[in-house]
């Protein structure tokens, strides 16, 4: 007996509209900027939150300065944290490595029992002590502390109280069931790069694996994304030295290789016309694929 011809199924179908606009640069070249207008303008902003919040927090204690602390008197601190980490990369660190004849252990990670806080305002910084474990936190964030400055010049702190999230978009709701896949760490060109497993994700998101229920799935998946750790480059090319034409390829292949896997995914994100380039075929109907390491490498290398 004959089987059935295979039931056809149709992508489900997403609005997409790219709001990338407001982040590109337009022609603004590097002439020694520095971060430290981005740091004020967020403490100016997030200050306003802060301090709307002492009053039902803390409505006993007076809001300060680094500056203006008194030791042993309880008030309310508002700034901006800044994590000194022992283990943090440093240029003169990478400058000994490369001079010393014995080489040093690269740490698993940057995290490090001695790391300590530091709390800074306009008018100066402080260290921290007290109920503010430093793992918790990273550089950037900023705080409301109450707590005390100390004889020994910290300051102890008692209660944290951060601004929480901004008010939330209210997204409309849909009935029916639709999927983003999110995809990082694919690392081609490493050593743990598996290209099957690569090859096997690409056959499920486009319908080619599985039977009709899994088939069923891979047909409401509405974007893909690769969010980051595409591709390896070995570390010996990237110590800013020049890289020799004979090495060249080297750093390509891992790209080309990547572009080439993708392409087997049909591309219809509006990128400018000079970059859209792919028009795979594809078996299951439109589905959109917004990466990172898009399709116009293939145009400069």
């Amino acid at each position: 007996k004959t089987p059935p011809p295979p039931v056809a199924m149709e992508r489900k179908q997403a609005d997409y509209s790219n709001l990338d606009e407001r982040y590109t640069i337009q022609g603004e070249r590097y002439q020694g900027q520095q971060y430290s207008h981005i740091y004020y303008t967020r403490l100016h902003h997030m200050r306003t939150l802060l301090h709307a919040l002492v009053p039902s927090r803390k409505p006993h204690l007076p809001v300060t300065t680094v500056l203006g602390l008194e030791e042993g008197k309880d008030c309310v601190l508002v700034g901006t944290l800044y994590k000194h980490m022992k283990l943090k990369p440093s240029i003169l660190d990478e400058y000994s490595k490369e001079r010393s004849a014995i080489p040093l252990v690269k740490p698993h990670n940057f995290m490090h029992s001695d790391d300590n806080l530091i709390l800074e305002d306009e008018s100066g910084r402080v260290a921290l002590a007290g109920a503010i474990p430093p793992a918790a936190y990273v550089t950037g964030v900023v705080v409301a502390l109450h707590g005390k400055e100390t004889s020994a010049g910290n300051f102890l702190v008692e209660d944290v109280m951060e601004a929480g999230l901004p008010p939330q978009t209210v997204l409309p709701s849909i009935n029916e069931d639709k999927y983003v896949v999110f995809v990082s760490g694919l690392s081609v060109g490493s050593s743990t790069f598996n290209p099957l497993q690569f090859q096997l994700l690409i056959d499920h998101i486009t319908g080619h694996l599985g039977d009709e229920n899994e088939q069923a799935i891979a047909s409401k998946i509405v974007r893909v994304v690769v969010a980051g750790n595409s591709v390896h480059i070995a570390p010996r090319f990237l110590n800013g030295q020049t890289v020799a034409a004979k090495d060249q390829p080297r750093i390509a292949e891992p790209i080309k290789e990547l572009d080439i896997m993708l392409t087997q995914v049909k591309l219809f994100y509006p990128f400018p016309s000079k970059f859209a380039s792919l028009t795979a075929p594809f078996s299951v109907v439109d589905l959109d694929v917004i990466y990172f390491l898009c399709s116009w490498w293939r145009h400069y290398l």
